[in-house]
Formats: structure tokens, sequence, C-alpha cells
């Protein structure tokens, strides 16, 4: 990959980066006003769990999906930094640039992601 192409993924990963991070923090604002713990009159611990809604329960697994997609974002810069970005981490070959510009944290090629979604699904079975 060429240096132009590596400094426009470098700054499509960076803007996704600071967006996703703007929206955990906001799902977390959000879960601190759902929950507010300051609510609590008794002098007992309160445990998330003790006091979740549906709505909790839905921020909390939005916050889990966007924590995950920027573990995946500091992958793909980690990758990046290292020179493997834009390769396969499970059969090494050159990731598509399509894919690349719809995902610019994937790390691995449409082939072998449809191999694993293939295994998940026979998994459930």
């Amino acid at each position: 990959m060429n240096s132009q192409n590596q400094n426009r993924y470098r700054k499509m990963l960076m803007d996704l980066h600071e967006r996703v991070g703007g929206e955990v923090n906001y799902v977390v604002e959000s879960i601190h006003e759902d929950v507010d713990l300051n609510a609590n009159i008794s002098s007992a611990p309160v445990h998330l769990a003790d006091v979740a809604t549906e709505t909790v329960d839905v921020d909390v697994q939005v916050l889990h999906t966007e924590r995950s997609i920027l573990e995946q974002i500091d992958a793909a810069l980690q990758r990046l930094a290292d020179g493997s970005y834009g390769r396969c981490t499970t059969c090494d070959t050159q990731i598509n640039e399509e894919r690349l510009n719809a995902l610019p944290y994937t790390p691995v090629c449409t082939r072998c992601a449809r191999a694993e979604e293939s295994g998940e699904q026979m998994d459930r079975d």
C-alpha cells in the first residue's frame, strides 16, 4: 500500500475513532442519567444490575458494541504502523479497497469474513 493510501486510511480511522469515542461518552452519560445513583436514598451500595431498566440494558449493549469498534480501530491503526494494514489477518491476502473503504478497521478479507460467519452459524445449530 502506498503512503498516500496509508495516510488516507489513517485519517479515516482517526476520524472514525473520534466519532465512535464521542458516541461512547454520550452513552456513558446517558446510562448515568438513567441510573442516577444519587437518587439512592439509603446508604446501601447500588449495583447497575439492581436498577437497570430496558433503556439502560439497551445502552449497555450499545456501549459494548461501540467499545468493541474502538478496539478494532485501534488494532487497525497498529496494523498501519507495523505495515500489515490492508492484508487479511487470517489468510494474508490483500483486502480489496472497496471493503476497506466500507470498513476501514476490518482485519479480514471478504472470503474469510464469510467463512467466519458460516462457521458461527454452524456452531449455533
